[in-house]
């Protein structure tokens, strides 16, 4: 008898410690994944959550004004996949205040400070930012989760109809078991069954939509429940001083929501109890008017929420944010000045590996010229993405650089438009016409342009650049233009500085310095490429004396 008690309370310690290892070796395994994932580099690539990412972004566009990189810029730049290089989020909010903040092109005075405050408390405290991320964790990413902002909008239109009618049942069904306890009176109990049976029907003919609503209310409330753990780290109040206050005001959502999700998880593993429970609780119709109830105060409180969300993948961002600057060979915060002045030093793009940096002190617009693949392009391409992450994360792949704040815009990646009908030069004056309709007097637009018109004849290209060109200069505007045309170096260089990239030319290879160097270009390599690529004597000759021809 002994034995076998012995033997089960042994079993019962076995299974106990077995229990308690997993736990921790869990957790371990989770913090070590978190540990390795810092300041690693994402991979990139294909990518297919943009729709989903960009919901907050959508849903603030329509709630302030501001100067948002536009959708040719974002394409332009490739920021899809700067953004994915920055993006080490736990959280669906993370993601989309870090996707938001990118497109906002824009910070607030004493925005960046604080923001600066936050990454530097993760880049500095390993320990707290390990902690925060696995409560991060627990919000999670769901499918649902990017609609929340979408959601909380129009939040209302989520209660189910009807609630004079559940109202009503209730009031019926107590009424009919008073009486029948207090007169004792058999045909009040069957008048009791018979109301709970009409309820039953009417839970059950609801209870489709009801359990696809709350699936939803439920990923809300998540952030909630998980939010207010963060929000009670005395680090996280120094650095997000109102968000413990604004989940306080939510108490009575978390005790609805609990009481309807419990239920749900029941139903949703399959267990006979909860079963039983759900439609014992269907014939008093709680389930629905407690639904309703926690919809009505979530709508009545949806701005705050919408606030909460905000702070919480504002954290998130941060932590991603101080991953990127971790990743990084060099980074800097950027200093803001004024006037039509960009000093950058070292700069890079964060794209490339093992970069080659730039250093180039900017006071008024440029041309840069040079051989194909020299480096022209990735250059003005480095300098605009730069300035919108100095202007959003309040980070620069560069051990320097200054700006004045700018709208930042583009047109470089030209296509043809088959479906609009429109041919390369016609949709490349449409995105010109765009900066020239973007430029303000009151504020600083830096503008990048690759190969300015090149969908013309030689003659006309240089003519309507020069015009435009011109035209930019005297307005508050900085711009980077990549050209071969070297005739327009010529034209413009009162009003414009040269630079150029070159190269070192071999019998069998080219050499790239990705060096910018003051000056205009003055050599070329598409003829070398050719014969570099195996393209046949006859048309090397060909195309070598044509050149010398001219």
């Amino acid at each position: 008898m002994y034995e076998q008690i012995f033997s089960i309370a042994a079993i019962c310690l076995i299974a106990a410690a077995g229990a308690c290892w997993s736990a921790v070796r869990k957790r371990s395994l989770k913090r070590q994944r978190l540990h390795e994932k810092y300041g690693k580099i994402p991979e990139t690539g294909d990518w297919d959550k943009e729709e989903q990412v960009k919901n907050y972004y959508e849903w603030m566009k329509k709630k302030e004004s501001g100067d948002w990189v536009d959708d040719i810029t974002w394409s332009d730049l490739s920021m899809n996949l700067i953004f994915q290089r920055i993006n080490v989020c736990d959280t669906s909010a993370g993601e989309e205040i870090l996707y938001w903040r990118l497109r906002k092109n824009s910070v607030a005075p004493g925005e960046g400070q604080e923001l600066e405050q936050r990454i530097r408390t993760f880049s500095d405290n390993e320990q707290e930012r390990e902690d925060v991320e696995k409560l991060l964790c627990r919000i999670g990413k769901s499918a649902s989760s990017y609609y929340v902002p979408a959601y909380m909008e129009t939040v209302e239109e989520y209660k189910i109809g009807f609630q004079w009618l559940f109202r009503g049942l209730q009031i019926l069904l107590a009424a009919c078991a008073v009486l029948a306890l207090v007169l004792t009176d058999s045909r009040f109990g069957f008048a009791m069954l018979g109301v709970a049976a009409v309820n039953l029907l009417v839970y059950t003919y609801f209870k489709l939509k009801f359990e696809i609503e709350i699936g939803m209310s439920g990923t809300a409330v998540s952030m909630l429940e998980w939010g207010r753990e963060i929000a009670g780290r005395k680090e996280i109040q120094a650095l997000y001083p109102d968000l413990k206050k604004e989940i306080s005001y939510f108490r009575d959502v978390l005790r609805g929501s609990r009481f309807l999700q419990a239920n749900r998880i029941s139903m949703a593993t399959g267990d006979m109890t909860g079963v039983i429970l759900d439609y014992l609780l269907g014939t008093t119709l709680c389930r629905l008017t407690s639904y309703n109830k926690m919809i009505d105060r979530m709508s009545r409180k949806s701005g705050r929420y919408m606030e909460i969300y905000r702070q919480i993948g504002e954290l998130d961002a941060a932590v991603s944010i101080a991953s990127f600057r971790a990743s990084l060979p060099v980074y800097c915060v950027p200093e803001f000045g004024d006037g039509k002045h960009i000093y950058m030093e070292e700069v890079c793009h964060p794209l490339i590996g093992s970069p080659v940096g730039n250093t180039l002190d900017l006071k008024r617009s440029c041309l840069i010229t040079g051989s194909n693949a020299s480096g022209k392009s990735t250059f003005i391409k480095a300098v605009a993405v730069n300035a919108i992450l100095a202007q959003s994360i309040y980070t620069c792949e560069a051990r320097r650089f200054v700006m004045p704040q700018s709208r930042v815009i583009t047109s470089m990646a030209v296509k043809d438009d088959l479906v609009a009908g429109e041919s390369y030069f016609i949709r490349e004056i449409r995105y010109l016409r765009r900066i020239l309709d973007s430029l303000d007097e009151e504020k600083m637009t830096l503008c990048a342009i690759d190969e300015i018109l090149r969908g013309t004849n030689t003659g006309e290209r240089i003519r309507a650049s020069r015009a435009i060109l011109e035209y930019l200069k005297d307005r508050t505007c900085l711009a980077l233009v990549a050209t071969h045309d070297r005739e327009l170096t010529e034209l413009l260089e009162k009003d414009y500085d040269n630079y150029h990239f070159s190269e070192e030319m071999g019998e069998d290879d080219i050499c790239f310095t990705y060096q910018i160097l003051p000056g205009p270009a003055t050599s070329h390599n598409a003829i070398k490429l050719l014969e570099f690529a195996g393209f046949p004597e006859k048309i090397i000759d060909a195309a070598k004396e044509d050149n010398l021809n001219r």
